[in-house]
């Protein structure tokens, strides 16, 4: 790897230091190792092009995690905008009755308060498949919204969608997760 100083700091210095940093930081976005690996790589390319201007107004990891953040966010963008059609987007109509309340069969399981569901490992890994089961458009807003977080207005210009249909793709995918994890999850007994 060609060595670049700056402030006395490689470009090897950074990986050496970061490189696990940063793949956990990408794994726990991502939830794919293939793809956490080839964005902490890219951010490596962006930082060996720039490490030169950079001008020290923030750490080297601030700065590392700066360009991978932006990695990850063109990753999503580029996954949401393959076209797809949405085929099921009218069944989970058929969760709610007339008076707008929960069919018996659609009703959410209540969790017990006392449950923190985001430490059991066994849950996260399901809770991640089930967002990996959405429509790639659906997959995309999730993770955008919930797991890199990103505000609404950034995300509906990013993947070129209304207001509207955001807030439609994240209802209709809140409800798919639901029908994902009680499937996979509470019917499993977990």
């Amino acid at each position: 790897m060609k060595e670049i100083k700056n402030n006395e700091i490689t470009v090897s210095d950074l990986v050496h230091k970061y490189s696990d940093d940063l793949y956990r930081f990408a794994f726990g976005k991502t939830r794919n190792k293939e793809v956490s690996e080839d964005l902490v790589q890219e951010t490596f390319i962006v930082a060996v092009n720039k490490l030169a201007t950079f001008r020290g107004e923030s750490t080297h990891k601030t700065w590392l995690v700066s360009i991978l953040r932006n990695k990850i966010a063109d990753y999503y963008r580029k996954k949401a905008k393959v076209n797809i059609a949405d085929k099921d987007l009218d069944d989970q109509s058929m969760s709610f009755n007339a008076k707008g309340m929960w069919n018996k069969e659609h009703k959410p399981f209540v969790f017990e308060e006392s449950e923190h569901l985001l430490d059991n490992p066994k849950f996260v890994t399901v809770f991640y498949e089930c967002i990996e089961a959405l429509p790639q458009l659906w997959n995309s807003v999730i993770k955008m919204k919930y797991v890199t977080p990103k505000k609404s207005k950034e995300i509906c210009q990013e993947l070129e969608i209304t207001d509207t249909n955001l807030w439609q793709i994240v209802h209709r995918s809140k409800l798919k997760l639901k029908d994902c994890l009680d499937g996979n999850w509470i019917q499993k007994g977990y």
